[in-house]
């Protein structure tokens, strides 16, 4: 991986570390499938609601720990993340991992052992590709 996206993902890390209690050796921030195209699409038409696909936060950062996948509410300060609250916690060996990647987006839904299915986007646009593809494979376990 390049210099750039070992930088953005340390912030990422660094950001979310204090909040778990094993190493995150990948994180990032992401919405809920879909939620992106549908703000887009309430602005256009003057509303401010959101898709809602899980009982996640929207957005949601995830960390992928050594031995767990975490899920916190978080909000955006600047350049810089102020994290809420620790919303899901899931062992890795108790998740699956489908990817969906187009030309602007990477879609992948986080399944667990007991069913639940959490589908959640990141954009992949100005440079975000190779960072979403560090993350998407420390959450597949590669």
């Amino acid at each position: 991986m390049n210099e750039k996206t070992q930088k953005q993902m340390s912030i990422l890390i660094d950001a979310i570390q204090p909040h778990c209690d094993e190493k995150v050796i990948a994180a990032i921030t992401c919405s809920h499938a879909g939620s992106m195209s549908s703000v887009l699409f309430s602005k256009l038409a003057g509303g401010g609601g959101m898709a809602r696909s899980s009982d996640l936060p929207n957005p949601v950062f995830i960390a992928v720990g050594t031995e767990t996948v975490r899920a916190f509410d978080y909000r955006p300060r600047g350049f810089r993340f102020k994290i809420k609250r620790e919303a899901a916690c899931w062992a890795r060996a108790d998740v699956a991992v489908a990817v969906e990647k187009t030309n602007r987006m990477a879609y992948f839904t986080i399944t667990t052992n007991s069913g639940d299915s959490y589908p959640l986007e990141v954009t992949t646009v100005m440079g975000g590709e190779s960072l979403v593809d560090m993350f998407l494979e420390a959450l597949r376990g590669s």
